[in-house]
């Protein structure tokens, strides 16, 4: 099948944090010898007239939408329709936090099929089952992770996959972002510039790249629609392995942290923290859990060459955190 992953625009500039998501379905359904292309709306803010274009030229077998949070709905729901106007066989899947909002993307915005979770499983199961023609609603009901209209005018969600065990998880594929021509965008200098000054007053172009060594959450925060359960953390040597191609493929000196819970497993965090350091690599982590940190682990990071760490801190009131379930 020829496919297409689109990412969505969610703020009014394109963000730093790279396409991770879209590049791990890439990767998977490439995987299984699928021809998928990547059309990178978010970074380049394509016109209508190029997105027009862009479809009708190519009229996809399957197009998969990256939609992160619910400001995607309306653009969601623009792209689909125009989709399916261009060519109404195109089957339209979506996938991201909206998917909590599965009802209205199938019944007003022209979606198909709803990825619910991690989509590196869901999505290969999906497509195999589309290409030997079994979207019957029994057969449908057989793919965990979807959410779909069946017959009877009626949601069904078919139940969650596993997650993917933290050995399986791939490493991003940069290569996707160079033949995209936004690998400048992602791998910048702004971590260096932001957080030592002094490099910009010395003119040190340090080159910055996101990584992320974990996936899920240690909480059930009451506002978050995250789908899976569990805390996984990838290998420390697949960690260093990725960290190492970035620092002599793209001259990265500089780490972004993007976990949001950076920290939660002590042990091996102490252990990947101290190789980075022994890489001469300076770092920033960007999302830990305040409870999970002490002074001696922040002073083990700052020795390892972390200079800043942002904290979740959600709200200044006690009442507020409880609703939450904060924790």
């Amino acid at each position: 099948m020829r496919i297409c992953i689109v990412t969505t625009p969610i703020r009014p500039r394109p963000t730093a944090f790279p396409p991770l998501g879209s590049m791990a379905i890439i990767q998977s359904l490439r995987s299984i010898g699928e021809e998928v292309y990547f059309y990178n709306i978010d970074y380049h803010r394509y016109s209508h007239e190029q997105i027009y274009e862009y479809f009708n030229k190519n009229k996809f077998d399957a197009v998969g939408i990256s939609a992160v949070v619910s400001t995607a709905y309306a653009y969601s729901k623009y792209l689909a329709k125009l989709i399916k106007k261009i060519n109404k066989s195109t089957i339209v899947f979506l996938g991201g936090g909206l998917v909590a909002s599965a009802e209205i993307l199938h019944k007003k915005a022209n979606v198909d099929y709803c990825v619910v979770g991690d989509g590196e499983i869901i999505v290969k199961n999906l497509i195999n089952s589309i290409k030997k023609n079994k979207i019957a609603d029994e057969e449908l009901s057989k793919i965990k992770g979807i959410t779909f209209i069946d017959t009877k005018n009626n949601l069904n969600f078919t139940g969650y996959e596993h997650p993917l065990p933290a050995p399986l998880l791939e490493s991003p594929d940069y290569k996707i972002l160079e033949d995209d021509n936004s690998i400048n965008h992602y791998i910048d200098e702004r971590g260096a510039k932001r957080y030592n000054p002094d490099d910009e007053v010395k003119n040190i172009n340090t080159k910055t790249a996101t990584v992320i060594v974990a996936k899920g959450c240690v909480a059930r925060c009451t506002f978050c629609h995250r789908f899976e359960k569990g805390y996984r953390v990838q290998p420390i040597e697949k960690i260093i392995n990725h960290i190492k191609m970035l620092k002599e493929r793209y001259n990265v000196g500089y780490l972004a942290i993007g976990d949001e819970n950076f920290g939660s497993y002590k042990n091996e965090t102490a252990e990947l923290v101290k190789e980075i350091g022994s890489l001469g690599l300076r770092w920033f982590a960007g999302g830990v859990r305040a409870h999970t940190v002490d002074l001696e682990m922040l002073k083990l990071w700052k020795a390892n060459g972390c200079e800043a760490v942002s904290f979740g801190i959600e709200s200044g009131s006690p009442k507020m955190l409880k609703v939450m379930e904060k924790k």
